[in-house]
């Protein structure tokens, strides 16, 4: 497609913006749409599609409020389970993963089943966002308009980050939140050439979004500011509880999922018994079901009591991962605010009541542990401090909110070391740091990539004839063996290197007397995984392959060559199999 509009005479960026302004388009209508869904199974569930649902709930059966999210759960099971299975997860690893390991490609399907699913489970009362899904359902559409135009995986990686920052524009009416996030998060790229388009993406997304739904900020914010330098160790302090809520949130969220892994009754089965369990709280604390946002509005405005604030958070974090362990479909990117906002909240009264003269009220401190929450929860703080950034359109706070946001940063990467969404990933077998798939290394064997070839020499072999054997041979490391071949050790130039040796010991002194007897080795019957593991750990770049039931007997060895070139085959297979 490229090379056609070359042959008219547009050059490759112009080419991408055309691109990039339709894929706007089509991901701002694509919003738009999912709100709708939001608004039309919220009135089935609710008898009205506004946002404030603690108002609405409170006008309902106590009955109801506990069925609602049950039937939602019957209806999400089952569709999810027989009709969209790949719409499970939380929406943002699932884009990460198209783009580090599938080229962009994603599925048509999974995104529209990802969109009604989440639409059910939030008009239904899940304690679920709808930002995550969105970014889902907007990477999909650009996907799939980047592979019917015939685009290269470059390319195709590029128009899948414009629809990603489109959904998250569209959705916060924040453009430039929408390019950072999908530049920080879903490409970690900040080159010109990928810059450019997401930024005209995500700026007619937002356009789109602001002439149907009007041009309104996600949240009411007042302008609040810095109040004195001497606030800063506060800001510090809160940057701090936030990286600690956040991980509690986080190894919460996986904990249930391996729960409800464990109930023996059939997966589409298990929305229901989620769906129960969030009902009963719901009775009690009506602010945590749905998105959540009328909460978040109130505790930025101060008209929510500190206790109050102090209990939703560990509500609030039960209930997310009760609705996404049993099996709901939704985002955890709004959950993550709500869970700032109620500990910025509380924080702040405690702060504001010790230094009332030198410290801002709670309403500021909700405002910055929102962005610190959301920056150290899904890894992403640029991203998170420009969408307050946006909302609030004032710069005062903003040294407040990068301090915590850093702070809360740095201590999930030095506890946790995944973000919520590269955690996903990595349960699911997906390492992105490493630029391999787990699942994929752990199904290719040792004994498919066996090297039947290498080079052994007898444990009573001098040094000199060793260094004469090292001299002439194409490796740097040998199995040393037994007079009746059995694996005694390993030696290379390692071995020999700092050892000085006298006039004539050469003659006298064996390899046996300087080689490694504690021998790293592999059965066939491990797997590519366990192999790099090894190799990284120890510093090698091939070990021997013994049997199972005899770790002496040495079948061959794999290297790390071989090791990368079946992993890279196999990955290819996949990718060009009629099944993907």
């Amino acid at each position: 497609m490229l090379q056609f509009f070359k042959k008219l005479g547009f050059n490759e960026p112009f080419t991408l913006s055309i691109m990039a302004v339709v894929i706007g388009v089509v991901v701002g209508y694509g919003a738009i749409l999912f709100r709708t869904l939001i608004e039309i199974f919220q009135h089935m569930f609710m008898g009205s599609g506004q946002e404030n649902v603690v108002e609405i709930l409170a006008g309902l059966e106590w009955w109801w409020i506990i069925l609602m999210p049950v039937i939602g759960g019957a209806i999400i099971g089952p569709l999810v389970h027989f009709f969209f299975p790949g719409s499970r997860g939380h929406g943002v690893p699932e884009v990460m993963s198209a783009v580090a390991l599938h080229g962009g490609k994603m599925n048509l399907r999974d995104g529209l089943g990802k969109m009604v699913a989440c639409s059910l489970s939030i008009g239904s009362g899940g304690s679920v966002g709808r930002e995550g899904p969105v970014v889902h359902l907007g990477a999909t559409l650009a996907s799939v308009f980047g592979t019917k135009l015939e685009l290269s995986t470059r390319h195709l990686r590029v128009m899948v980050g414009c629809g990603a920052a489109a959904g998250i524009a569209a959705s916060f009416n924040a453009p430039i939140a929408g390019v950072m996030f999908a530049l920080e998060v879903i490409l970690a790229d900040y080159g010109l050439a990928t810059f450019s388009p997401i930024v005209l993406s995500s700026v007619i997304a937002t356009v789109i979004a602001r002439l149907h739904l009007g041009d309104f900020p996600a949240f009411i914010v007042p302008h609040y500011t810095l109040v004195s330098a001497f606030e800063i160790p506060a800001y510090v302090g809160l940057g701090v509880v936030c990286g600690i809520t956040g991980i509690i949130f986080m190894k919460v969220l996986f904990k249930s999922e391996d729960l409800f892994a464990l109930i023996p009754i059939p997966r589409y089965l298990k929305p229901i018994i989620g769906g129960f369990l969030l009902g009963l709280i719901a009775l009690t604390f009506p602010q945590v079901m749905g998105v959540g946002y009328d909460t978040m509005n109130m505790a930025l405005l101060e008209e929510m009591a500190g206790p109050l604030m102090l209990t939703l958070i560990f509500v609030k974090i039960f209930a997310t991962s009760v609705t996404l362990g049993s099996g709901f479909s939704g985002g955890v990117f709004t959950p993550s605010l709500f869970l700032g906002a109620m500990v910025g909240g509380s924080y702040g009264m405690v702060a504001h009541s010790i230094f009332p003269a030198i410290s801002g009220g709670p309403g500021a401190y909700t405002l910055v542990g929102m962005g610190a929450m959301a920056a150290s929860v899904l890894g992403a703080p640029i991203a998170s401090i420009l969408i307050l950034f946006e909302l609030t359109g004032d710069y005062r706070i903003m040294l407040a909110l990068m301090v915590s946001s850093i702070v809360a940063t740095v201590l999930i990467n030095q506890v946790y070391k995944d973000s919520v969404y590269t955690g996903a990933l990595r349960r699911q077998g997906i390492d992105l740091r490493s630029g391999r798939e787990v699942g994929l290394l752990r199904q290719i064997s040792i004994s498919s990539i066996i090297s039947r070839e290498f080079e052994t020499i007898p444990e009573i072999m001098t040094i000199k004839q060793f260094k004469v054997r090292l001299h002439n041979s194409q490796d740097d490391i040998f199995l040393v063996v037994n007079n009746d071949g059995d694996l005694s050790g390993v030696v290379s130039f390692r071995n020999i290197r700092g050892v000085a040796f006298e006039k004539g010991l050469e003659e006298l002194v064996l390899v046996r007397d300087i080689a490694t007897k504690d021998v790293i080795t592999l059965t066939p019957k491990d797997n590519l995984q366990t192999a790099f593991h090894l190799m990284d750990d120890n510093d090698v770049q091939h070990l021997p392959v013994v049997a199972e039931n005899n770790p002496e007997q040495v079948l061959g060895v794999v290297t790390n060559h071989d090791m990368v070139r079946a992993y890279n085959k196999a990955l290819m297979e996949r990718e060009t199999s009629p099944q993907s």
